[in-house]
């Protein structure tokens, strides 16, 4: 009998999952939260006349079609669920989804965890304040809306995110006032082996680093976000040089206006689910924070549950999608078959995805981020945006003896809202470490893991039970 195979997330990593497994004969099952596939990096817009995909690399534009072009055909002989959050997953396969006013309870005998990775932003006085966006946000608006964020916008932070919205804002029409990097990129030069392996993505990125260039944008290397000035709306940022340590550079500040700040400070993995199934975990602070551990299949501690592409670890769309034709083939195989056969089958994935992790560390060096910049939060600052927890409530935590998450999330409410943590628990941590915490983990996860209406919880599908 075919096995069942229940894929979350339609990103390159879970497209090419549900490809593999349903070429093995497996019955395929895929859900995810956008209304289209692609996840972040291949992005659709939801309006196909207004040709929003001209801003990204060619490159990058010959993969998304590629790939897309192919899960697309196989839409008709998979049970392919758009628009559907996964809010539950437990370590017997059991998945809970939401789509719209009903929830479902899913069983299969394999589950494949391709839930990606969120965005990391760094406090600061003024972050909180209407225009100051992630730069992925900033991102996604270009690729499914075709909608500039602002209209003179600075793009701020560390790895080649920025650099990559930057160029795709110009391309789109759009100013940029300024592009700050806390990274020089000398200190990726200085991995040429690595680049070397990953030529291609390096050709991408310096092409849009060109277009950069060409159009003057002001490039500050070593700058960084301190205080956004406007009350109702972003008037200014005002950015500053800081040491290796992260601290501020005595008169280096420079006041820039604009009506959006985009930042980035990397990655961490979408890993609720996965601890929410008892799988164990890892922490790799440069490639997503606390991930799973999972063997080379991308299968977990739990028998029946895997994970692939970046929420195993930040490596990019390349990475992804050979890890996912990896965990899709694992999935729909039963364990005592895999052999040296299936190994062999696999070979070709397993040395591109080796030869494009090596790559992978000339990226990690420009994600490099001090440990002073959590001190930019002043007392007043807001932390955790949901409950309104300020940096000064926080420290008045740690200074009672609250270092751990899970005992700050019941002293401060910190990670207690909408979001469950997942915008703010990077931040909390940091701040705790800087007053002594060890290194406290994730705060545990409960569902809901994804927000779901009352209304929703109360259809549950009855053949679903």
């Amino acid at each position: 009998m075919p096995r069942s195979v229940l894929i979350v997330g339609a990103g390159p990593a879970g497209m090419s999952a549900a490809i593999e497994a349903q070429a093995r004969s497996a019955r395929v099952i895929v859900v995810d939260e956008a209304a289209r596939p692609g996840g972040q990096i291949y992005r659709q817009t939801y309006r196909p006349s207004t040709g929003g995909g001209a801003i990204a690399d060619s490159g990058e534009l010959a993969r998304k079609e590629r790939l897309i072009g192919a899960f697309e055909r196989l839409c008709d002989k998979i049970d392919y669920r758009p628009s559907t959050a996964a809010f539950a997953l437990f370590g017997s396969g059991e998945l809970h989804v939401a789509n719209g006013a009903r929830t479902e309870v899913l069983h299969a005998d394999s589950v494949v965890l391709t839930s990606g990775v969120r965005e990391i932003a760094i406090p600061f006085p003024g972050w909180t304040t209407p225009g100051v966006m992630y730069a992925g946000g900033v991102q996604a608006l270009l690729k499914a809306q075709s909608v500039l964020a602002g209209r003179r916008i600075v793009v701020a932070g560390a790895g080649p995110l920025p650099i990559v919205v930057a160029a795709q804002l110009l391309r789109a029409g759009g100013e940029v006032a300024s592009l700050a990097t806390l990274n020089s990129l000398a200190a990726t030069a200085r991995e040429l082996h690595a680049l070397w392996k990953g030529r291609d993505i390096v050709l991408e990125g310096l092409r849009y680093l060109a277009t950069v260039i060409r159009a003057g944008v002001p490039r500050l290397s070593g700058f960084v976000p301190v205080r956004v000035q406007g009350r109702e709306q972003v008037e200014s940022v005002l950015l500053a040089r800081v040491d290796r340590d992260g601290s501020i550079i005595p008169n280096t500040e420079r006041e820039i206006a604009c009506d959006v700040v985009a930042v980035n400070y990397g990655f961490a993995s979408n890993s609720e689910l996965a601890l929410m199934a008892g799988v164990a975990m890892r922490h790799d602070q440069p490639s997503g924070g606390w991930v799973p551990v999972v063997d080379e299949f991308g299968r977990t501690s739990v028998p029946g549950i895997f994970v692939a592409g970046d929420a195993a670890g930040l490596r990019g769309a390349l990475v992804a999608e050979a890890e996912g034709r990896i965990a899709g083939a694992a999935a729909a195989e039963r364990e005592e078959i895999k052999s040296a056969q299936f190994r062999v089958g696999l070979s070709q994935d397993l040395a591109q995805r080796e030869r494009l992790v090596a790559f992978q560390s000339a990226v990690q060096s420009m994600l490099r981020v001090p440990t002073g910049l959590w001190r930019l939060a002043t007392d007043d600052t807001v932390v955790c945006r949901c409950e309104n927890v300020t940096a000064s409530a926080l420290r008045d935590a740690f200074a009672a003896g609250h270092l751990t998450p899970n005992t700050i999330k019941r002293v401060t409410r910190a990670g207690m809202g909408w979001c469950g943590g997942r915008t703010c628990l990077h931040a909390v941590a940091a701040l705790a470490e800087l007053h002594g915490a060890p290194d406290a983990g994730l705060m545990t996860p409960r569902p809901l893991a994804r927000p779901v209406t009352l209304a929703a919880l109360a259809s549950l599908d009855a053949s679903s039970r």
